[in-house]
């Protein structure tokens, strides 16, 4: 009897190393998985997108270079609160309202420190001055054609010499004219980069 109790011991010690061997080879295989596909992706570089370049078009017939501006910062401020000028007409970045403007195409102007949030949540803003009423329906048409996180509005402070001036987060590019190119160029690289992409 004992040594039939002793052998039944044995036999449990033996299935528990053996189950606890298994445990330990599909634990380790499922880690090696993880880790290997981890390898992987970092290696694919899917966890680091590429920085925006500081200039992906060059200056167009209508249209000047598109400037890389230092961040101004992304501290939220009250309507009408004071603040320190802006480093360049229209802003890309720095003070701004709480809440951005709603998407979509305006006929009146907008504030600018509301604007700036759109640009931080990777908008796009088009503004413009002193077009005829056809320019301004070829750039409606345009915008309209791809809305997605896009502002058009008019803005009477905008440089004498500036007719549209395109804007992202730290970037901005200033025209002469409607230049439907540049306008596509400066949306497909600028296009939610900015510091919180919200949908």
């Amino acid at each position: 009897m004992a040594k039939r109790r002793a052998r039944a011991l044995r036999e449990q010690e033996r299935a528990k190393k053996i189950a606890r061997r298994r445990y330990l080879l599909i634990a380790g295989g499922i880690i090696g998985v993880v880790v290997l596909g981890g390898l992987v992706v970092l290696a694919s570089g899917a966890l680091n997108p590429p920085a925006p370049s500081a200039a992906p078009a060059v200056a167009s017939a209508a249209c000047g270079n598109i400037q890389l501006l230092p961040s101004q910062g992304q501290d939220h401020i009250e309507p009408n609160q004071p603040h320190p000028s802006y480093s360049s007409n229209p802003p890309t970045s720095g003070w701004h309202w709480d809440d951005p403007q709603e998407w979509g195409i305006y006929t009146t102007p907008q504030v600018q420190e509301q604007l700036i949030h759109n640009l931080e949540h990777g908008g796009i803003i088009v503004q413009y001055n002193n077009l005829s009423p056809a320019e301004v329906q070829v750039l409606t048409d345009i915008v309209r054609r791809d809305s997605y996180h896009m502002i058009l509005a008019p803005q009477p402070g905008l440089p004498a010499e500036t007719k549209v001036a395109l804007t992202a987060w730290t970037r901005v590019q200033t025209c002469a004219g409607v230049d439907e190119n540049a306008i596509r160029s400066f949306t497909n690289a600028f296009r939610n980069k900015g510091p919180e992409l919200v949908p």
